[in-house]
């Protein structure tokens, strides 16, 4: 992480929750961390505890990233004030429980504009500001494993199709990177479910249609490989992490009786 000391990450969604986690880390090291999100009593409760003259500063921004002009203003913002961004963690998200049959289309709006919409604004903005001023840096997408596969739990499939998306515009954003000669990375980090307030009613749902212990990531955990991933020396690319609990599966399973179970290890 040393070669990102004293410079610049903006992260979407640092309010709480994995975005909050994130921007502490990087602050601690010594990244200098523009916050963004809606809730400007929450930012600053964020901006308060990180205070070590050995870590990076936190700069707060009220924002909502599905502004695209408010996007544009706060990018110009860091450019003029900070030099511009190294680092953009879009980790900005909802997931909202919806029927495609009869749910909300302000639902489903929610969901495609924060998740996909948003995401894509704020990368391209990266892109034009790290390329001015001539940044090789770093966009990592904050993802799903239901980026990757498909959840059979009822009512989050809008979710899981934007999760999709993002998985597709990851390899479409290096893809035209690359043919712009570009060197700035961009990297998915998608986590099985993690214990946020995004996701306690969520959470809730599966835990009570799963016939298994269903188990939750910190985080903390999500935060650790940011780091992980920023680590990286300028020739190596983490183009993908999957990030799940111990004793957790990527593909929901159909699970068997304990009978069943008991036969098939007895044979």
């Amino acid at each position: 992480m040393e070669r990102w000391r004293g410079k610049v990450a903006i992260v979407t969604g640092a309010s709480a929750g994995i975005g909050s986690a994130i921007a502490i880390k990087l602050a601690k090291s010594g990244v200098h961390v523009v916050a963004l999100a809606r809730r400007e009593n929450l930012l600053k409760e964020l901006a308060e505890t990180v205070n070590d003259k050995d870590y990076g500063s936190i700069y707060i921004k009220v924002c909502d990233v599905t502004n695209e002009q408010a996007v544009k203003d706060v990018f110009s913002w860091v450019d003029s004030t900070l030099g511009g961004p190294s680092i953009l963690i879009n980790n900005a998200g909802v997931a909202k429980v919806t029927s495609l049959l009869n749910g909300k289309l302000e639902d489903w709006q929610d969901i495609i504009n924060l998740n996909v919409l948003a995401l894509s604004v704020c990368s391209r903005e990266a892109y034009k500001s790290m390329t001015k001023n001539k940044i090789d840096g770093h966009i990592i997408q904050i993802n799903s494993i239901t980026g990757h596969c498909l959840t059979p739990y009822f009512g989050f499939k809008m979710y899981n199709a934007s999760k999709h998306a993002v998985t597709v515009l990851c390899d479409g954003l290096r893809h035209e990177l690359q043919l712009m000669g570009s060197k700035i990375k961009v990297s998915s980090i998608s986590p099985g479910s993690v214990a946020t307030e995004m996701l306690a009613d969520v959470g809730k749902i599966i835990r009570d249609t799963s016939t298994v212990d269903f188990k939750m990531l910190n985080v903390e955990d999500i935060a650790n490989a940011v780091i992980t991933s920023l680590a990286t020396p300028p020739n190596v690319l983490i183009a993908e992490m999957t990030v799940i609990s111990t004793g957790s599966l990527i593909h929901t399973h159909f699970q068997p009786s304990p009978q069943v179970v008991e036969n098939i290890f007895n044979l």
